[in-house]
């Protein structure tokens, strides 16, 4: 897939509505997509979209790749008499950043409306007002509704998600920003990989996944491994790049245009208790196929954060498991930014690993 196809996929995936829960638009795009390069896509119970490319060397163990169709957003709580909305978040929703922020409001038949949430006149704010962010209990979102019964009849009811406004903007040096980079990011890999899998049957079984609920529960993956019974798996999902003024040389070394991220830590200390710590004989293969084919690699090490191998690894008798991705700025902001070429080569390296990946392969940690 070259860098012009990849943008304009990725385009149209960032503009597709898809908070946590509410993700069927998009498992029915994906699995459009993946019936392009493969004859077994299904769709399973919870919505999770399970494409399967039969290995031709049946001890080689299987490997499940997979990223999550989900967005973090919002879901309506209350509606009042005048047709203004109030939510709750879906998520990991940074709230100082909504305020006259766009949105689009979904019905109980799956269609949209613009609408943004409200903000208080400049010039009517007390000096108070003006310093301080106001929290997701103050805000409302308007649509131009004039009442709650207007909002009724457009199917809009408590329980129905709130989404970004859709945006897109291609900057310099092949760069994007935009709502919703970091799940679209790890769907468009995995096209990438479906196409290349068509024309490149792999010794390994491979499963392509778009899971569900990776901003919600986190546990997509786990039940998407009960279909695919996969003995490996790979979430593409990046690292947070720190290469800007009030991250550098403070979080981590990660940067865009600098090669692929690979997260070799992670622990989400608040609640949960869980992360994934790298599978060691998964990342030297990573490091040779990267070695071999001129692609870089950088590491992150991340307190704070997980994703759906936490609970995956957890499957079977363990799921040795990777998180891996395009690094991004600005995550889970209206405005998310990477770099198209750093989405391209993980892409390829993903592939490049799938080629190695044979029947000598070590599935044990040590």
């Amino acid at each position: 897939m070259e860098l012009k196809q990849l943008k304009k996929q990725l385009k149209e995936y960032m503009a597709i509505p898809r908070v946590s829960g509410y993700e069927k638009e998009m498992a029915y795009r994906l699995k459009e997509d993946f019936e392009k390069y493969c004859s077994d896509v299904r769709i399973d119970k919870i919505g999770n979209v399970i494409a399967k490319f039969e290995g031709s060397r049946k001890d080689a163990p299987a490997l499940m790749v997979f990223a999550h169709l989900d967005t973090i957003g919002f879901v309506i709580k209350r509606i009042d008499k005048d047709g203004f909305i109030y939510v709750d978040r879906v998520g990991g929703v940074p709230e100082k950043i909504l305020t006259g922020t766009p949105v689009r409001v979904g019905g109980e038949d799956g269609k949209y409306y613009d609408g943004i949430f409200g903000v208080r006149a400049y010039h009517i704010m007390s000096n108070e007002e003006k310093a301080k962010a106001d929290t997701l209990n103050d805000l409302f979102i308007d649509i131009g509704a004039k009442s709650d019964q207007e909002l009724f009849d457009l199917g809009i009811q408590v329980g129905c998600p709130v989404a970004y406004g859709k945006a897109y903007y291609e900057l310099l040096n092949d760069r994007v920003s935009g709502s919703y980079i970091d799940a679209a990011a790890g769907l468009c890999n995995l096209i990438q990989i479906a196409e290349h899998l068509k024309d490149n049957g792999p010794k390994a079984t491979v499963y392509l996944v778009g899971t569900v609920w990776e901003e919600f529960s986190a546990r997509g993956a786990m039940i998407a491994n009960r279909t695919a019974k996969c003995d490996m798996a790979i979430s593409i999902l990046g690292p947070g790049a720190a290469d800007t003024p009030d991250q550098r040389g403070k979080v981590s070394n990660v940067e865009m245009n600098n090669g692929v991220g690979i997260t070799m830590f992670n622990f989400h200390g608040k609640g949960t208790l869980n992360g994934n710590i790298i599978h060691k004989g998964m990342f030297e293969l990573l490091k040779k196929t990267a070695s071999d084919n001129g692609i870089r690699i950088q590491r992150q090490a991340a307190r704070g954060a997980l994703s759906d191998t936490a609970y995956l690894a957890l499957e079977n008798d363990g799921v040795p498991c990777v998180d891996m991705g395009t690094p991004d700025r600005y995550s889970h902001s209206t405005l998310e930014l990477i770099d198209t070429k750093d989405l391209l080569e993980t892409g390829q390296l993903l592939c490049y690993f799938i080629d190695a990946l044979d029947e000598d392969f070590r599935l044990e940690r040590y």
